[in-house]
């Protein structure tokens, strides 16, 4: 594997499964995640660096000086997270919330990642990830505004980037 110089920051979640694309998947684990990539798809190891899970546990995947296999086009130059959990169906816990803006300001501060650059997978991606109940500056609110929560994510802002999503398909 080669190694990683990150200038992006690409926040995943879990999802739905192939046969439910709605399915809750908020008790996936690092261990099951990793088994779902290593033995269903036959890779290395798994795909993120970071997986946050429902009780808000970061758990370290990837070492952050490797690409990792989360983002094509963008896995040598960014560090992936994932949440655990379908945020198309639901939202992160705060426990996760609280995890991801904890890990998100380290690695901004850390590799000096604009704020900007932190971003849903379907900013690169074919998909919803990470999540159609999340909007786009999600996750850049949680770097770039110290009391941003779930609170603040107003169900209109949710209606009106559904909308566009749809009259773009």
């Amino acid at each position: 594997m080669a190694k990683n110089t990150p200038k992006y920051i690409i926040v995943h979640h879990t999802g739905g499964v192939n046969s439910n694309p709605l399915a809750d998947t908020s008790h996936h684990t690092l261990e099951s995640i990793k088994h779902w990539h290593v033995k269903g798809r036959g890779w290395q190891d798994v795909g993120y660096h970071y997986v946050i899970e429902k009780n808000g546990d970061v758990r370290k995947g990837r070492a952050e000086d490797m690409h990792g296999a989360h983002a094509k086009g963008y896995n040598k130059k960014s560090i992936g997270i994932c949440l655990a959990g379908n945020f198309d169906l639901t939202l992160p816990t705060e426990a996760q919330v609280a995890s991801l803006k904890g890990e998100l300001n380290r690695l901004v501060e850390k590799y000096q990642i604009p704020v900007e650059n932190v971003i849903p997978h379907r900013t690169v991606a074919n998909k919803t990830c990470y999540g159609m109940n999340l909007p786009e500056n999600w996750a850049q609110n949680l770097v770039s505004e110290p009391e941003f929560s779930l609170k603040d994510v107003e169900t209109s802002d949710l209606i009106k980037e559904l909308l566009s999503r749809l009259s773009t398909s």
